[in-house]
């Protein structure tokens, strides 16, 4: 897996999750019987072979929300993470990601690069619920924050994300969000992924080159969640960033790929 494999599971996982548990909860209060809140969901999504990346590649991927003693469990990407603490708008928790290192990416050049480890990123989130009934009866804004640090030592410094979240119940099976996020790394990672060192330009021919952290992408993402029946739902998620900074600077971007990233998935899920 490479670095940008992970972060589009994150966002594919969080629109299939968010989805399924965001239009049960605001489409509860208008329904008779509840709404299964438990998912599990397969699919397909196209994305960047790695970050930076203009070559494509399609995988398998899916996502999940479930409750075991008590506890709210649901996947981030390659990854879980647990709600454990909520107390009015606001939601804590804990999560575990694996996040992809570089090999064996379609680039030949790039190919040629020292490979670089996947790294397993824990740490924990907040998420706040902002207001409801925005727009609409059935709508909510939100926002959240990820920190975490590399629990396997392949990068120090902290990796970390922020985002806002607009969600809404279009019809009685249809809903919809909006999510506008980004995303921003230390300068070990930076230096790790995105930096050219000597060994590198000899093996590619790729200018030298030091990255250093901050910001790395910013993007927008959004979600169409269509129920066929009570328990089944189709999800598709389109989403776009663009790296910045030293990222895109980089000569991996700039002279084997592109700072513009798109994402594109679709799943079958089932609540219960």
């Amino acid at each position: 897996m490479n670095t940008y494999f992970a972060s589009a599971l994150v966002v594919g996982a969080l629109a299939l999750t968010g989805a399924s548990a965001a239009q049960a909860q605001i489409a509860e209060g208008s329904q008779a019987s509840p709404v299964p809140t438990n998912y599990i969901a397969a699919g397909a999504a196209m994305l960047p072979d790695y970050a930076g990346s203009d070559d494509y590649r399609v995988i398998p991927f899916g996502a999940a929300r479930f409750e075991l003693g008590g506890v709210e469990f649901r996947t981030q990407g390659p990854g879980l993470a647990a709600n454990l603490y909520e107390t009015g708008p606001w939601e804590f928790g804990a999560y575990v990601r694996w996040s992809g290192g570089r090999d064996d990416v379609e680039d030949e050049i790039v190919d040629r690069m020292r490979d670089v480890d996947s790294s397993l990123i824990a740490g924990g989130y907040a998420r706040l619920t902002v207001a409801e009934g925005v727009l609409t009866e059935r709508d909510r804004f939100g926002l959240g924050v990820d920190l975490g640090v590399d629990a396997l030592g392949n990068f120090d410094g902290l990796a970390w994300s922020a985002s806002a979240d607009y969600g809404v119940m279009v019809s009685r099976g249809v809903f919809a969000a909006l999510s506008l996020s980004a995303s921003g790394f230390s300068d070990d990672y930076a230096d790790t992924l995105f930096s050219v060192d000597a060994v590198d330009a000899a093996a590619t021919g790729l200018s030298l080159y030091t990255a250093e952290g901050g910001v790395r992408d910013v993007g927008l993402t959004a979600i169409v969640d269509v129920s066929v029946s009570r328990n089944w739902s189709v999800t598709g998620v389109a989403g776009y960033s663009r790296l910045l900074g030293d990222y895109a600077d980089s000569p991996i971007v700039t002279e084997r790929g592109s700072e513009d990233q798109v994402f594109l998935g679709l799943a079958l899920g089932r609540r219960f």
